[in-house]
């Protein structure tokens, strides 16, 4: 399992599931992502490892990702004037969408 692969496929779903999602704000939404993204590697990346040997469950994995909701900071969608539900709800597909892609990929 290469992590550097599922880094940068998780980049470029993030960046399709914001213009998709928030049309009109994608930009913001796709710097969102990607800083959320680079904040998040090492542990993303220590998780999926240990997901990978089955030394976390998806459970747990799931959890564990969530957890990240608050780094999810999304300051450039704040500052583009987005609505708050809407930038709660980008921010929950993006989580949702790196475990998918996870599990995805692991075969899980």
């Amino acid at each position: 399992m290469n992590f550097d692969e599922i880094f940068d496929k998780l980049i470029k779903d993030i960046t399709t599931l914001a213009k998709s999602t928030v049309k009109n704000y994608s930009e913001a939404a796709v710097k969102d992502g990607k800083q959320f993204m680079q904040e998040s590697e090492e542990k993303l990346k220590r998780w999926t490892l240990l997901l990978a040997s089955k030394q976390l469950t998806t459970e747990d994995f799931e959890w564990l990702v969530m957890s990240q909701k608050d780094l999810a900071r999304m300051e450039a969608l704040k500052q583009s004037g987005l609505a708050l539900a809407r930038i709660d709800a980008f921010r929950m597909s993006m989580l949702n969408l790196i475990i998918d892609t996870v599990f995805s990929i692991i075969k899980i």
